[in-house]
């Protein structure tokens, strides 16, 4: 039996997510992650079971669809769920129930991994390592997560090939490098999981092609505090397709207007200077084509929980989602984030804050990032606010950039 709700903290439950990729670089599921903010201090005598009942009741609170729309959810389980010792309140349909490398495996385990797949529920092993111990797990499994960082290339390419010989889907996790990615391809594997799909592919000497050049020119004239109405009129204005996604934002539920806006003038008017730089902004970084529309909602999160926790922090909220947006234009463009800066006329606190963390913009930023990627440890030591702001904001955030992206893309 699981904890009653009334006696779980819900207000001090991290959760995050990492996307996971399939070859076209398109989000194919989420990984859930989680962390009980009391669990570093606490006395657990059985933290195996206190994590799950954190999980259990924590989902119910704040909701799967929040966190991951129409993908899947990857939730790792303990044996307790696994066994039914507490019960698990997700339906199939919408779930990877995620079986843990160090769950002893036996005829209890495989009993219960049939009981879910007759249920409907898809099942991946995690860091798994295919011996004569476990392979009974194998035709039980939709997935199998195979880490990277636990083998060397020859062992990697020794599992691929006894792995392929059952009829399942292999997920590289851990993925570090381009190298890496592309071997993995060239191993026939079918999802991706790791911090280089967020991570720049930087060139020496590498030029910016045309078409980001052009766009980093606009987004300098945009961010140019002497640039008028009159002349960002004129730059919107000869774009149709961002003059196109200004207005669906503008007039979509998000602002909820009385009277539809038609004109870029009119939205000029309604919007604000600083609002309207950073929707343009936004919309004509999501039209780069060779990179995976989860870097734009990323940064959109990124950006709007900068914004509402610098209300929290007494700073200035414009800026706040400037300095989120752009700390990932570095990955959008595939050159030195300082290069970058170089080319942009923007305040000194918003430049400072995306080199090394520094000032209050700075220090937002660096709690942010942490968050977003389930960097707990270190959220600890540079949290402003308590667990469940940072958690609601990244909530609200997560909600709000899903409602964006459905009317830029």
């Amino acid at each position: 039996m699981s904890l009653p709700a009334d006696q779980l903290s819900t207000d001090e439950i991290f959760v995050g997510r990492q996307a996971i990729f399939d070859l076209k670089l398109e989000t194919y599921a989420y990984e859930l992650l989680f962390r009980d903010g009391e669990a570093s201090a606490a006395n657990v005598t059985d933290g195996n079971r206190a994590t799950s009942q954190v999980i259990n009741n924590a989902f119910l609170v704040i909701g799967l669809e929040q966190m991951v729309q129409h993908h899947y959810a990857f939730i790792n389980l303990t044996r307790e769920f696994l066994l039914g010792e507490i019960p698990f309140p997700l339906p199939p349909g919408k779930v990877v129930l995620e079986v843990l490398e160090d769950v002893a495996v036996d005829s209890e385990l495989v009993t219960a991994l049939e009981e879910f797949k007759n249920q409907g529920y898809k099942i991946a092993l995690d860091d798994f390592i295919l011996t004569d111990k476990n392979d009974v797990l194998v035709p039980f499994a939709d997935i199998i997560k195979v880490d990277l960082m636990a083998l060397s290339q020859k062992e990697l390419i020794e599992q691929v090939k006894a792995l392929k010989k059952y009829n399942v889907k292999l997920l590289a996790e851990k993925v570090e490098t381009k190298q890496e990615f592309e071997l993995c391809k060239q191993l026939g594997f079918d999802y991706f999981q790791g911090y280089y799909f967020c991570k720049p592919d930087i060139v020496a000497g590498k030029q910016l092609p045309p078409n980001r050049l052009a766009l980093l020119e606009m987004i300098s004239t945009l961010q140019n505090a002497e640039c008028s109405f009159e002349e960002l009129e004129v730059i919107i204005s000869k774009d149709v397709a961002i003059s196109y996604k200004l207005l669906r934002i503008i007039n979509s539920s998000f602002y909820s207007l009385a009277k539809p806006v038609a004109s870029i003038q009119k939205a000029l008017v309604v919007l604000g200077l600083q609002a309207l730089r950073n929707w343009v902004t936004v919309i004509g970084l999501s039209q780069i084509d060779d990179k995976p529309k989860e870097l734009i909602n990323s940064s959109l999160v990124r950006a709007k929980m900068c914004e509402l926790l610098a209300i929290e922090l007494a700073c200035e909220k414009g800026s706040a989602f400037t300095v989120g947006l752009f700390s990932m234009l570095d990955v959008l463009m595939d050159q030195p984030l300082q290069d970058l800066l170089d080319k942009l006329p923007l305040a000194e606190e918003i430049s400072n804050a995306l080199i090394g963390y520094n000032g209050e913009l700075g220090k937002l930023l660096a709690m942010v990032v942490a968050y977003e990627n389930s960097n707990w440890e270190e959220l600890e030591k540079v949290a402003l606010v308590p667990v469940h702001t940072l958690r609601q904001s990244y909530i609200d955030s997560l909600e709000w950039s899903n409602e964006i992206t459905s009317q830029i893309n």
